[in-house]
């Protein structure tokens, strides 16, 4: 392991949630290339996690889907396009789940709070800057998603 990843280690252990081969990422570097084409600058914790793991990721515990960067056809590429496209989210935000529901997360890729946006006045609430985090970092939020 290099530096980085054990320093990501060190945070948060995945190893036995993601334990699995299918969550080994294989494509580094095409990870590097969608947060360039975002033009975002997430946090390093962002970037190292989904530089080791690939999703997307399923946790009873919050009943969400965790979606991959790039991988799969709904991933965070996708649907960051459609809410900046379709709900005016500004070009920070990431968002993070599957967007099945009236609610998504979404991370501030500036501060690195994650939020748990509805429709139904909290994508306005976002916009506006009003609206609280839910988790006051990325790896806050892995944390709990993970069960950790």
């Amino acid at each position: 392991m290099n530096n980085k990843s054990e320093i990501f280690s060190e945070k948060i252990n995945l190893s036995e949630k993601l334990s699995d081969d299918v969550y080994i990422r294989a494509n580094k570097e095409d990870v590097l290339k969608a947060i360039s084409e975002l033009n975002v600058h997430p946090s390093e914790d962002f970037i190292q996690f989904y530089t080791l793991f690939a999703g997307p990721f399923w946790e009873e515990n919050m009943g969400i889907e965790l979606l991959d960067i790039i991988d799969d056809h709904n991933n965070i590429c996708s649907s960051t396009y459609i809410c900046r496209n379709e709900y005016g989210f500004d070009d920070k935000y990431l968002v993070l789940s599957e967007m099945n529901t009236s609610e998504v997360i979404v991370l501030d890729s500036e501060t690195d709070k994650v939020y748990r946006v509805n429709f139904e006045g909290g994508d306005e609430l976002l916009k506006s800057g009003n609206l609280s985090e839910e988790w006051s970092s990325f790896i806050a939020f892995l944390k709990e998603y993970f069960n950790l």
